[in-house]
This record gives C-alpha cells, structure tokens and sequence, in this order.
C-alpha cells in the first residue's frame, strides 16, 4: 500500500490526514509514491514550489529532504511515514527470526517521546493495525508480520546491525554528539548499509537553522535539480 493511501484510510490512520491543513503533507506523500501525476493542476503548482522542479519525479525517492518550519506537522509525519513502513510485509526478505525494523530517530529523549506517541496513536486508531500488534515496550511496537517499529534518540552508534525497512529522522538539524562535529552527517552514513537488504527509505525532516549539514546539503544537491531525490 502506498503512504497516500495509508494516510488517508480511515481504518488505518482515522480521519486526522483527511483534513484541509493536511493537504500540503497529501502532496508530499504523492511525491514519496512516485505519483506526481494523481495531483490536480493546482497541487502540481504547490509540488512545484516544494521541490523547485519544473518537471515533477515519476519515481519514488530513494531519500526524502523536507524542511519546515515550527508547528508544521513535522513530527506527524515522521509518524505516519514509518508506522506505514511498519505495517508493510517483508517476510519474504527476511533470514528466519529477522525483523525489519522501521526506526525513528529524533534528538533527544523528550521529542522521542513525542515521536513515539504519535506512533502509539496510529495505533489506537487503527483496527487493522490493533489487530497486528503483539509486543510493546516504551521504545517499540512489534507487529505479527515481523515488522518492529522502534524510536531512536540521534546517535549513529545506536542503529548499526539493522535491517531496515524506513529510517525516519526528525529535527535533524538539531542532533547533537559531543563525539562528531556532524551527527547528522554520521547518523545518515551508518543508515544506509541498513536500508540496503530491505530497500527501506530515508527520510529526514527538520526545520533550518543552520548553513551546514545534512539538510543544508540536500538543498544545494537536490532542490530544483533534475534527478532530485
């Protein structure tokens, strides 16, 4: 099932995606699908300015960049991108005892909090996803279709030995490691062997405040490029 969908299914997440302040956060998981061509002229426009794209990607991503500013849903999203990778079926790609594991990664305890109970939320809300779910502890949801979702404070030394199906950071500008001068930099090196057995995805949400960096470099490499990730 593609994430618009999942968003926007009543028996999976309930009718919080359905409304009007949510349309910016639609279009972005039309461009996450690789479904820029299901958006209606005037959504085209807005993923336009989004992506400083003429042209809109056919193809999903292999990397997702999203800045936005404060008390612009970020934390929500980074829920709902990984609970929809969570409830996905890898079976078929896993050794026997394996999980995929669909990580969310925020900066510190408090907003891995936060992460986490949005993420227990969907749950709730969810019969479908109720139904799946047979072990929960104060970091982690784990599904009958051997799929564990976990939240992560932002250490690249914490998510090594994974096979992951989604990593999902939130706020990466504002990781700190008082052992590398770039954390954020570090944590994306060491998630991508993880997501490589799986395909998973890599998403990285944050608000900007800084000129360095994983998301300032995603800008220069990525927004208004051709072959934008």
């Amino acid at each position: 099932m593609k994430l618009f969908d999942f968003m926007t299914n009543p028996d999976l997440c309930g009718s919080e995606f359905l409304g009007d302040s949510w349309a910016g956060h639609r279009i972005i998981a039309r461009l996450y699908d690789g479904d820029a061509a299901c958006l209606t002229v005037e959504e085209q426009v807005i993923a336009r300015e989004l992506t400083g794209l003429d042209v809109l990607p056919d193809e999903p991503p292999s990397e997702l960049y999203i800045g936005a500013g404060r008390r612009s849903g970020k934390t929500r999203l980074v829920s709902v991108i990984a609970m929809h990778a969570a409830a996905q079926d890898y079976s078929d790609r896993l050794a026997p005892g394996e999980m995929a594991v669909a990580a969310c990664i925020a900066p510190d305890r408090r907003q891995a909090r936060t992460l986490f109970g949005y993420c227990r939320g969907l749950v709730d809300v969810s019969p479908i996803l109720r139904a799946e779910l047979v072990h929960e502890t104060t970091d982690s949801l784990e599904f009958a279709h051997r799929t564990r979702l976990e939240i992560h404070t932002g250490s690249f030394r914490s998510v090594r030995g994974y096979s992951m199906c989604c990593a999902a950071i939130d706020e990466a500008a504002f990781l700190r490691d008082e052992r590398s001068a770039n954390p954020d930099i570090e944590l994306a090196r060491a998630l991508r062997p993880a997501l490589a057995t799986l395909g998973g995805r890599l998403v990285v949400i944050s608000s900007l405040h800084r000129q360095r960096g994983l998301m300032f470099d995603a800008h220069r490499r990525y927004f208004g490029a051709k072959a934008a990730a």
